[in-house]
């Protein structure tokens, strides 16, 4: 992994944008998009600014997502077949690393001022938290989800299925377990290991169960102390716990 700085774009301009596009068509957005804003800058350290190569790169890869996802037509309930594969490809091309990744401005700059009309398209509704660059922002969460659970988050194991978004949100929304690597994905392999020993719920509702008692665990034992045998044990006795108390 790299460290290229993006430029950042405050909050204030981010917001002006939002506000003056509210109705543009998503064709008017695409028109609009630039590869540079005056109201956006990189850090001053910490590693090398982008350069527009690189950011035409990115925009052209997430465009191309998009498009065999059906862009501009509506993604409806398929909305992992951009999720998944934007964010395997923003965490293999972008080389940001996590300190600048959790910058807000960065994802901003990226979702008005680099692909505009991609987040109204992903989220129809264009309500802030999507646009702005915060933890839900339609670029940043794909980010995070290869980061913590991928890289290839199109990948499983034999007679299992990817994440899909709910599953995602029960580990990436919880700082305690999306922010931690190891621990994510741990997790998403308990899940994996219930499903190829066969389900009578749905896999979902197994991940709401198994999140929360892991989260419950964790106010009493160190999981970093784990090695990784101890902690594949203890997600699957809580995966055994959670499927026997859905059953009853």
């Amino acid at each position: 992994m790299g460290s290229l700085l993006y430029p950042r774009l405050s909050r204030s301009a981010a917001q002006s944008l939002i506000l003056e596009r509210a109705d543009a068509s998503l064709s008017d957005l695409a028109a609009e998009s630039m590869l540079v804003h005056p109201d956006a800058q990189p850090s001053a350290t910490g590693g090398h600014p982008v350069d527009s190569y690189r950011l035409s790169e990115v925009q052209a890869a997430i465009r191309g997502i998009a498009e065999q996802a059906g862009y501009p037509k509506p993604l409806g309930t398929s909305t992992q077949n951009f999720d998944r594969p934007c964010g395997s490809m923003l965490l293999q091309l972008m080389d940001i690393v996590p300190a600048d990744a959790a910058e807000e401005g960065v994802w901003s700059f990226l979702t008005l001022v680099v692909v505009p009309e991609v987040g109204p398209w992903r989220f129809p509704g264009r309500s802030e938290e999507r646009l702005l660059g915060r933890p839900r922002n339609v670029l940043r969460r794909t980010w995070w989800r290869a980061w913590a659970l991928g890289p290839d988050l199109e990948n499983a194991p034999d007679g299992c299925t990817p994440l899909g978004e709910d599953e995602s949100v029960q580990i990436m929304e919880r700082p305690s377990l999306g922010g931690n690597r190891r621990t994510a994905r741990a997790l998403q392999a308990a899940l994996w290991r219930a499903e190829q020993s066969g389900l009578s719920v749905a896999r979902s509702e197994v991940m709401r169960e198994l999140a929360r008692r892991l989260r419950a665990v964790k106010s009493h034992i160190a999981l970093d102390a784990l090695d990784d045998a101890a902690l594949s044990y203890l997600l699957d006795r809580l995966t055994i716990e959670a499927l026997k108390s859905m059953s009853e």
